[in-house]
């Protein structure tokens, strides 16, 4: 796997970094603005750089494009690369639209081509654990999901000073920013839910900086907590009667998982790998796929991509109408 970057972004240079931990090769970036595209080009040495997306695109030296832009313009972008035949990841929220998301799966599967949603947790083996040790906490009551992050950009923000991270028009805010992780974490073991429901802090410009998402499975709730105005420790619980798992992290970083019997005060560490870079594994994981022309595997992510952005289009337009 050759990667092309599409974007300049605070997450860009921490993808990079990731991908040469895995000897993944960069070859070009794209930017439109060169100027800020520049730096990024220096730092890692990427020997090519363009202004024009077509171009870019037409660019041989790489197969798969990654794709680092603000929310509304991941679906454009990635539909053009799937169409200039070149593979595709896209930052999370994968799209804003479902049927955004089932035109991109079905255009990939046309074009021979592979399409990935970069969102961490999917691709860790310790999530894969839990698939196999969540039985253990018997009939499941409670999941508690909560990433809470005050942003760098909130201050500005009360000053009056909008990013797209707090935009509406760019779909900024937390459910789609930092929710999506614990709607993935859910939504990845347990499937799409009976009900949704979200109560969001909105700011005067009808933004929700920080959030509560309820869903409702059969037999228990979700609660899924995500702040950009706020900190507190970032954490997962799952509940059950004979017990409990808990990840003292963030959604999407998924280690030092501990299993606790019900009556017992002990846990048992429940993680098969420990310290690895979980934005490596994503990009080596993907790139495992690629090489193997694995879609049956490609395409049950894809799957579940579809049914997360489903998710959160329902609470947006919930939360919407309630503003």
């Amino acid at each position: 796997m050759k990667i092309g970057i599409v974007g300049n972004g605070k997450i860009v240079p921490v993808a990079i970094e990731a991908m040469i931990q895995g000897n993944i090769t960069i070859s070009s970036l794209w930017c439109r603005n060169k100027e800020k595209g520049k730096p990024i080009v220096e730092k890692y040495h990427i020997p090519h750089q363009y202004d024009d997306y077509d171009q870019f695109l037409q660019d041989d030296s790489y197969d798969t494009v990654y794709i680092a832009l603000v929310n509304t313009l991941h679906y454009a972008y990635a539909k053009q690369a799937l169409l200039a035949h070149k593979h595709v990841i896209v930052e999370k929220p994968f799209t804003i639209h479902s049927k955004e998301a089932k035109e991109l799966k079905e255009l990939a599967n046309q074009n021979g081509c592979m399409l990935f949603e970069a969102i961490i947790s999917r691709y860790s083996p310790n999530y894969e654990r839990l698939k196999q040790v969540i039985h253990k906490v018997g009939n499941i009551k409670l999941i508690q999901a909560n990433y809470s992050q005050y942003s760098s950009r909130y201050d500005a923000f009360k000053d009056g000073i909008v990013t797209p991270t707090f935009d509406p028009e760019y779909y900024g805010g937390a459910l789609y920013d930092l929710n999506v992780y614990n709607v993935h974490f859910v939504v990845g073991l347990f499937g799409i839910p009976s009900n949704v429901h979200y109560f969001g802090n909105d700011a005067p410009n009808g933004v929700d900086t920080s959030g509560v998402l309820v869903l409702e499975y059969d037999g228990f709730k979700a609660v899924c907590t995500g702040a950009k105005d706020s900190s507190s420790p970032s954490f997962i619980t799952i509940q059950g009667e004979d017990g409990t798992i808990r990840y003292p992290n963030r959604p999407g970083y998924i280690y030092q998982g501990s299993f606790t019997e019900q009556k017992s005060q002990d846990g048992v560490s429940i993680d098969v790998v420990d310290g690895s870079h979980p934005m490596m594994d994503e990009f080596l994981c993907i790139q495992d796929v690629i090489v193997n022309h694995d879609y049956e595997r490609m395409n049950a992510w894809l799957t579940q991509s579809i049914e997360v952005i489903s998710v959160l289009e329902t609470a947006y337009q919930l939360y919407s109408c309630a503003a």
